[in-house]
């Protein structure tokens, strides 16, 4: 099934194209309850935001009021809260009981616990932790040009300082002749975090251990990884588990294309050990791909938007085993540009195209695949899902 958001100038959209998503919601009006609500923001970081409720079967409906036009960018939510970042600043919005966005509650100068060397630094972005409690944000690039700031914020819940983002710490990485870090990635059990710490065509992981505060501090620890007859592996872009501790590493061979998957065990002090060997860890279809891991933690999806030129785009699908090896399990959308995907709590994977101006739907079990919907939204540039 596909339905059509035509994609307006903004001001134009603000004014004209809510009104033409109520008529797909008339038709489908329904009295259950949402699985959950899906946020996409259109025509880049700063632009408006659509809201659709999503029933237990994929269906989509627009919610009424879209769109809404927060500050920044859509990063995360914990249920009752979107947030988003804008320049400089952290900011927070009710979810309505309609999955409506409300008025903004709170905004925050993201650089107010910023460590020394970096309190100049530029943002490139946040996350938010399983529980919605906290939101980490990377500053890099600061005075001197050597160092990044991760920035640790717990999000409050209760009147009257719902949505206050309270400050809690930071730590620095010196990043002196690479080319900076990433976002982390955080265990289910909320204890240690990993990133990517890159210098030219080589990336190794750091890792962070989290405070009871909620902090995250850097922390020294060892990794093993698989072997490679006559030569190495590159590890890149680690990908922490939801449930159990557990991690995959994306392993480059030689540093060359394509990279193979390696699932690693976390020990209690969290160290990085894998089982797998080059010969029956799988091989990805994709020479460029971001990963995600669903709710429960049983399946692992790679995506990528490599466009016209060499190394494949799609969405693949992995049943995951704990530290045994990955298991390929289906291929979807093969040859068509994925930007992101997202799980909610009932199944559903949602992903966004967007030169092909398209949201997809599918229910994903680890038995069975199917399509739901296809939804036309025009410049699709980021997404957040609310699980109900």
């Amino acid at each position: 099934m596909t339905h059509a958001v035509r994609g307006l100038g903004l001001a134009a959209s603000l004014m004209l194209v809510s009104a033409a998503a109520v008529v797909p919601q008339a038709r489908a009006a329904s009295t259950s309850p949402p699985a959950a609500y899906v946020y996409i923001q259109i025509e880049g970081p700063a632009g408006a935001v659509y809201g659709f409720s999503a029933s237990s079967t994929g269906h989509l409906t627009a919610i009424s009021g879209a769109p809404w036009k927060p500050a920044g960018e859509i990063i995360g939510d914990n249920k009752s809260l979107l947030v988003t970042m804008g320049s400089g600043n952290l900011h927070s919005y009710g979810i309505a009981s309609n999955g409506a966005i409300e008025d903004q509650l709170e905004q925050n100068p993201d650089t107010d616990y910023a460590g020394g060397a970096c309190g100049n630094g530029t943002n490139w972005g946040a996350v938010l932790d399983h529980t919605g409690q906290f939101v980490y944000v990377l500053q890099q690039n600061g005075g001197n040009g050597s160092c990044a700031a991760y920035q640790s914020f717990q999000i409050l819940s209760k009147s009257p300082y719902k949505g206050v983002f309270d400050g809690v710490g930071d730590t620095e990485v010196n990043t002196s002749g690479g080319d900076g870090v990433d976002l982390p990635t955080i265990l289910g059990n909320e204890s240690f975090a990993y990133a990517d710490q890159i210098d030219g065509h080589y990336a190794s992981p750091i890792g962070f251990r989290r405070e009871s505060s909620g902090e995250l501090q850097l922390m020294q620890f060892t990794e093993t990884d698989p072997t490679l007859s006559d030569g190495f592996y590159t590890p890149y872009r680690p990908d922490a588990s939801p449930a159990g501790n557990y991690l995959v590493l994306q392993l480059f061979p030689y540093d060359s294309n394509p990279a193979q998957l390696g699932s690693y065990t976390v020990d209690p002090e969290g160290n990085l050990s894998s089982t797998n060997t080059s010969s029956d860890m799988p091989t990805s279809p994709f020479n460029n791909f971001v990963s995600t891991f669903s709710p429960s933690g049983n399946l692992f999806v790679i995506y990528a938007d490599n466009g016209a030129g060499p190394g494949g785009n799609g969405i693949q699908i992995y049943k995951f085993n704990a530290a045994a090896p990955l298991t390929p399990y289906k291929t979807l959308l093969s040859g068509t540009p994925i930007d992101q995907v997202a799980w909610d709590s009932s199944n559903h994977l949602y992903a966004i195209s967007r030169s092909k101006n398209m949201l997809y739907v599918f229910t994903v079990t680890s038995t069975s695949v199917t399509e739901d919907t296809s939804w036309s939204i025009g410049s699709p540039w980021d997404m957040v899902v609310v699980s109900e």
